[in-house]
């Protein structure tokens, strides 16, 4: 749920110029540092591919454009929940859209993690048959056999782990990944300046770029800049939280991460030129620089699988759950008057059923899109909720089933490339554009409409009494207005909402047709 310090915001009066001068969380570098490690991760292995498919020049203006479009939807998340006073993406999706839609949180949540975990399979994959045909000889049954490894992996370390219901032990493994994913792009970095090829025996490379390739470089790019889903949370953490410190947070991170990826995308690119994979180390000979990098990648994505894991899982029995539910009532002519604690912490409680005890499960609220630590607390909050053995093995049942599924699609294909294109332009695309200006472009349009009550946009919204927050008597909408100077803007910032939701429509369907008729070429 929302922390303290996501909390203490709700309570005090809100600008867009200024902060709260007491308030107490992450400063702007913090925050900054934070939403690159969201944000950089097994994404980035792909990005010397996109320069291949579009050709260097405009593939880098594509990754700068998708950089610039994500950026901007990203700073549209925060806005929002500036307007609605909210830390979490599920309740600036319920104050937004309403609890009819929110089975579409879940939904993404489950697709979204789907994706993520086949990829990290592929990358197992390659890691392993890399890393044991370095340590045990390319001869070796382990070294040859791709699936194997998988299997291998995905039931003696992915299941047991998955199976885990406190993940507070793997807390280890983000400080992990990003301290391999630093070594990776140096190790690019210095091979691109030490091995590359020289003038002479760079290949040709075509006059324009073909346009399929260039729109699955750009849901390849968009796969890499998504951290979305983690933009109230972020907000809600930010110490003194304003406007301008918001902003400050998204340049410096999508510029911090632009300039990151080029420069990553170049020196993969320049060092294998057309040769160059999905995955850009498995271009690298086995050498004990490398065979580090491997081994570290390795580890890190076995230990964050159970993270990403555990939130699919939940979203997979939230779904299944609220489905039965919704069936059961109509069939029963109507609802019932208190809600069971699934549909509790997707709807809220029901008119007549109150809020509940703290500890049960509709008393937490999942952080962000049902993050990790919120998310592992609500399984095993739900599962000790349940009929003992029965629950445990349908808990069993579940993971392992979940486990064995990811591991079947991962078989089917070697190509990360394609599995992040794929990615991109189905969850990618929705999640970095088509839903944060979904979102704003409601929140503006309620804005709007509620000038005409003359709320000042520095106005509190929300006030604390007896330690209950709630909304200011005198609105109607629990929403910060704007003032009336700030409706060009306002409206101008509609046709940007608007565009971007066109903009990633389109790219997700055109990625999609290019990433598809790719894998026909492979």
């Amino acid at each position: 749920g929302a922390g303290p310090a996501a909390m203490a915001s709700i309570g005090q009066p809100r600008r867009w110029d200024s902060g709260h001068a007491n308030e107490v969380g992450a400063s702007v570098s913090i925050s900054v540092a934070t939403l690159l490690k969201n944000m950089i991760g097994a994404g980035i292995f792909s990005l010397p591919l996109g320069l291949k498919l579009a050709t260097p020049v405009p593939g880098l203006i594509i990754l700068a454009s998708i950089g610039l479009m994500s950026a901007v939807s990203y700073w549209m998340v925060g806005y929002c929940c500036i307007a609605w006073g909210v830390s979490t993406f599920r309740e600036l999706w319920h104050r937004t859209l309403g609890p009819r839609t929110a089975w579409v949180i879940d939904v993404t949540i489950l697709l979204n993690g789907w994706f993520t975990l086949v990829g990290y399979l592929v990358l197992i994959g390659d890691f392993a048959t890399k890393s044991l045909g370095g340590l045990l000889g390319e001869e070796h049954l382990l070294a040859r056999s791709r699936l194997l490894d998988q299997w291998t992996v995905a039931l003696l370390i992915l299941t047991p782990l998955s199976l885990a219901k406190d993940l507070r032990r793997l807390a280890f493994t983000s400080v992990l990944g990003l301290c391999v994913i630093v070594y990776v792009v140096l190790l690019v970095l210095h091979e691109a300046l030490v091995k590359a090829p020289g003038a002479s025996e760079v290949a040709p490379s075509p006059g324009a770029a073909q346009i399929g390739g260039a729109f699955e470089a750009a849901v390849l790019y968009t796969h890499a800049f998504v951290a979305h889903y983690n933009a109230p949370k972020l907000y809600g953490e930010l110490a003194d939280p304003s406007g301008i410190r918001w902003l400050l947070v998204v340049v410096a991170s999508y510029s911090t991460a632009f300039v990151v990826y080029a420069a990553f995308a170049l020196s993969g690119f320049r060092r294998f030129q057309a040769e160059v994979e999905g995955n850009v180390l498995r271009n690298f000979d086995t050498q004990a620089s490398v065979l580090v990098a491997w081994l570290g990648m390795g580890f890190s994505i076995a230990f964050t699988y159970p993270i990403v894991f555990n939130s699919s899982r939940e979203a997979c029995v939230n779904l299944f759950s609220t489905t039965s539910e919704a069936i059961h009532a109509v069939r029963s002519n109507g609802s019932s008057a208190r809600r069971s604690p699934s549909l509790y912490s997707l709807l809220g409680p029901s008119p007549k059923q109150g809020k509940p005890e703290v500890g049960t499960l509709g008393g937490h609220v999942s952080a962000a899109f049902g993050h990790s630590a919120d998310i592992a607390a609500r399984a095993a909050m739900g599962a000790a909720a349940g009929n003992g053995a029965s629950s445990a093995a349908r808990h069993m049942v579940t993971s392992v089933s979940f486990v064995l599924l990811t591991a079947v699609c991962a078989s089917l294909t070697s190509d990360l490339g394609f599995v992040n294109a794929v990615t991109g332009s189905l969850m990618g695309c929705a999640v970095a554009f088509i839903f944060p200006s979904l979102l704003f472009f409601c929140t503006i349009r309620t804005q709007l409409a509620g000038l005409g009550r003359r709320r000042q946009f520095e106005q509190p919204l929300l006030k604390k009494d007896n330690d209950r927050f709630h909304v200011t008597p005198s609105s109607a909408s629990p929403i910060l207005q704007a003032s009336k100077t700030a409706v060009p803007f306002m409206r101008f910032s509609l046709v940007v909402a608007v565009a971007e939701m066109v903009m990633g429509g389109v790219l997700a369907m055109l990625g999609l047709v290019a990433a598809l008729g790719l894998l026909g070429g492979h």
